[in-house]
């Protein structure tokens, strides 16, 4: 995925799934999978700065 709005999008749906579950363990993989999805958005954000810099 090339949209790093589109990932923070779903980074937000895993953690409002998140709070529905009575589970401890999938409501913390959940959490993980959102920061996970947060992270690798900044990652895209910094990869598409940089080439708005060089180009």
């Amino acid at each position: 995925m090339e949209d790093p709005q589109k990932l923070r999008d779903l980074a937000a749906w895993y953690r409002e799934f998140a709070e529905k579950t009575g589970n401890p363990a999938i409501w913390e993989a959940r959490l993980r999978m959102a920061e996970d999805l947060d992270l690798e958005a900044g990652r895209l954000e910094g990869r598409q700065a940089a080439v708005l810099q060089v180009g």
